[in-house]
C-alpha cells in the first residue's frame, strides 16, 4: 500500500496515532506500507517515540510551498520558536490566512508528494493507494495518482470535508470546488472508512445511497501495547480533574470554568482539587484559564509525547470531555476510547443525544450534560466529585471492541472483501 499523510511522524497529535496504529496492525495482515508526507514543517506538536511506533517499510518526505515551511527555514529552534508562534498568533488571524486557499492551506504540497509518487511507483508494485484526511489535499493526491497509476483507491476520513462542522467557506467558489472534487474522490473511491457512524450517515445523505456499501465505520481507539508499562502513583489527597488533550473548532473550556467560578463565588468549591489541562493551547483558550477566579486551582501542562500523556490519564480521578454542542452529534474526539480504557471516571460535557453520549452511557458512565449548561456543569462536577470522594467508583470490563487492533483488523476484513469483489 502507498499512503499518503501529511500529517505523521515526528509530528504529533491524534491524526497521527490514527494512521501509525493503522499501519502497524495492517502489517500484523500481511500488509506492506510506504509513506508519503511532508518534511520541514514548523507544527504545534511533536512525538518522536512515535517514528519507531507506524512500521512503515519506508517514509518518503517532500518539500511544500507552505508558510509552516519556511518558519522552519527561518527560525533555527523550530519547534520551540515555531509552536509559540502558532499559538500565539489569534485564531480569527490565522482563518484569514487559511481562507485564501483553494481546497486548503495544504494545496502547495501536491505538486512536490504527486512527483515522488511517480518516482516510487515506477519501481514498486503497490496493490493500492490510501489517503488520510484532512488536510484535503491528501484525498485528491491519491485520487491523482490512483487515476494515473490505475491502482485502487481508499479514503480514510478521519474528519468531515463539506460537511465539516466548523469549517466555513469565504466563497461560493471555494464550496462548490471542495463538492467538486468531494463527489469525484468518492464516486471513485473502493473504499471509504470514517470515525464515526455519523460521519458515514451524513455523507450518504449528502452524496447518495450508491457509496452506502463502500463506507466502512472505523473508530479510533485505544492501544492496548501502549498501556503495558505505564507507572501508576500513589494516589494523593487531591482529587485530580484532567483534561488530556487540544481543543479544536468550538471546544472551549469557558462554560466550565465559568461553573467553577461561581461555585467558588459561592463557596461551594471543595479546596482539595486539582485541575490540570495537559496539552498545546491557542492564546484565546489560555486567556480563559488565567483570568479565571479559580486559576490557583489550575494547572497548565505542555503537551507531552503520547505515552506520558497516558500516564497522566492514568494517574487522575476524574477525565474532563469537552464537545460543542454546535454540530457536535457526531463528533467523536480519539481521546474519547483511552478515556475509556483507563476506567477512570469521566466529567463529559458534550451533546447528551450524540454518538460520543452514546457511546460511553453504553460503558456506564452517568456524568453527561451539554459543554454549554453552566448550571448542569456545576451540578455534574459536585456529584463526580462527591461520588470520588466517596470511594463508590465502579469496576469497568473494557471490550477489545474499541481497541487499535480490533478496529484495524475489522477495517482489513472490510478492505479485502471489497477488492476481491471487484476481481483485484
Amino acid at each position: 500500500m502507498l499512503f499518503i499523510s501529511y500529517f505523521f511522524p515526528p509530528l504529533g497529535g491524534p491524526g497521527v496515532q490514527r494512521s501509525c496504529k493503522m499501519i502497524r496492525y495492517l502489517r500484523e495482515k500481511g500488509w506492506m506500507t510506504d509513506v508519503i508526507s511532508v518534511k520541514d514543517i514548523v507544527y504545534h506538536s511533536y512525538d518522536e517515540g512515535m517514528v519507531w511506533e507506524c512500521k512503515a517499510r519506508s517514509v518518503y518526505r517532500t518539500n511544500s510551498l507552505h508558510l509552516l515551511s519556511f518558519l522552519k527555514k527561518i527560525h533555527k529552534n523550530y519547534i520551540s520558536q515555531g509552536s509559540k508562534l502558532y499559538f500565539e498568533t489569534p485564531e480569527k488571524i490565522k482563518k484569514i490566512i487559511r481562507n485564501i486557499f483553494l481546497i486548503d492551506d495544504k494545496i502547495g504540497w501536491l505538486p512536490f508528494a504527486f512527483f515522488k509518487a511517480l518516482q516510487i511507483c515506477h519501481r514498486n508494485n503497490y496493490d493500492l493507494v490510501m489517503a488520510t484526511m484532512g488536510p484535503y489535499t491528501s484525498g485528491i493526491l491519491a485520487y491523482l495518482i490512483s487515476q494515473k497509476i490505475r491502482i485502487p483507491l481508499v479514503i480514510d476520513y478521519r474528519d468531515h470535508w463539506t460537511l465539516h462542522p466548523y469549517l466555513r467557506f469565504p466563497t461560493i467558489l471555494h464550496k462548490e470546488l471542495a463538492e467538486y472534487w468531494e463527489r469525484k474522490i468518492l464516486k471513485e473511491a473502493k473504499v471509504v472508512t470514517t470515525a464515526s457512524k455519523t460521519m458515514k450517515e451524513d455523507l450518504t445523505l449528502k452524496y447518495g445511497n450508491t457509496i452506502k456499501d463502500k463506507i466502512h465505520v472505523m473508530y479510533n481507539g485505544w492501544d492496548e501495547r501502549d498501556f503495558k508499562h505505564i507507572k501508576v502513583e500513589e494516589k494523593e489527597s487531591k482529587i485530580r480533574f484532567r483534561y488530556v488533550g487540544n481543543f479544536y473548532g468550538n471546544q472551549s473550556p469557558k462554560y466550565f470554568v465559568k461553573a467553577l467560578d461561581e461555585l467558588y463565588e459561592e463557596d461551594s468549591l471543595p479546596e482539595d482539587i486539582e485541575i490540570s489541562f495537559v496539552g498545546n493551547y491557542y492564546i484565546e483558550t489560555i486567556k480563559i484559564l488565567q483570568k479565571s477566579n479559580i486559576n490557583n486551582f489550575i494547572k497548565v501542562v505542555p503537551q507531552v509525547p503520547h505515552i506520558k500523556a497516558l500516564e497522566y490519564m492514568l494517574n487522575s480521578d476524574v477525565l474532563i470531555l469537552f464537545i460543542s454542542s454546535y454540530k457536535g452529534k457526531g463528533v467523536l474526539t480519539g481521546k474519547i476510547f483511552e478515556y475509556i480504557r483507563t476506567k477512570k471516571e469521566i466529567l463529559a460535557m458534550i451533546p447528551t443525544d450524540g454518538e460520543a453520549a452514546e457511546i460511553l452511557r453504553k460503558n456506564n458512565y452517568i456524568f453527561i450534560c451539554t459543554m454549554e449548561n453552566v448550571n448542569e456543569i456545576k451540578k455534574n462536577f459536585l456529584s463526580i466529585y462527591n461520588y470520588v470522594k466517596g470511594g463508590k467508583t465502579q469496576e469497568r470490563k473494557v471490550s477489545n471492541e474499541f481497541s487499535r487492533k480490533q478496529q484495524t483488523f475489522e477495517f482489513e476484513k472490510f478492505l479485502s472483501k471489497r477488492l476481491m469483489k471487484d476481481g483485484i
